[in-house]
């Protein structure tokens, strides 16, 4: 069965992502300063300072839109591959698997969630919109011989399209399940 679902969500900022950015504009803000002190005390430092300002501008704004987070998720005929998408500029590969070789794929409503989540053995990938959203899924398997826990928010056509693909390792909640 040939089936391909693609999918793009954009993640909410959280208290960490305001929290790097405040972090980020107020050491901009302290090198500037320290840079102005330092040109009062060193003459001929004006060019370096012009260029150190510029620089560290640029860099601001590049950490300023790195929490501009998109992840899409393409399900095709029981692959599913997540990829990260920084500030609709730069695209990072996160994962790839086989839903037929995944051990669960579930809600946080599924009563083993808490304990793949306190398993330190297992690597966790966040690629979801909200990390206590109401939508939030999860799927576990192996890569590369390690065991990885993919968290995320696939939308319906990719929910049934992994319950076609592995309808014994799908456990998802009434609210999660409208057939």
């Amino acid at each position: 069965m040939d089936i391909f679902v693609e999918q793009l969500v954009k993640k909410k900022r959280d208290g960490k992502d305001m929290l790097k950015i405040i972090l980020s504009i107020v050491g901009a803000f302290v090198i500037i300063a320290l840079l102005g002190l330092l040109s009062a005390f060193i003459p001929f430092i004006g060019m370096f300072m012009l260029i150190a300002v510029v620089g560290l501008i640029y860099g601001l704004y590049l950490m300023i839109t790195s929490v501009n987070l998109e992840y899409e998720y393409v399900f095709t005929s029981g692959e599913l591959d997540v990829d990260k998408v920084i500030n609709a500029r730069k695209r990072k590969h996160m994962t790839s698997f086989d839903v037929e070789d995944m051990e669960v794929f579930a809600d946080k409503s599924y009563s083993e969630f808490g304990r793949y989540m306190e398993n330190p053995r297992i690597e966790k990938l966040w690629a979801c919109v909200d990390r206590e959203g109401d939508d939030l899924c999860f799927a576990v398997y192996n890569s590369g011989g390690a065991s990885k826990m993919l968290l995320f928010s696939p939308n319906e056509k990719i929910r049934e399209g992994i319950r076609a693909m592995a309808p014994r390792k799908v456990f998802l909640s009434k609210s999660q399940n409208n057939i």
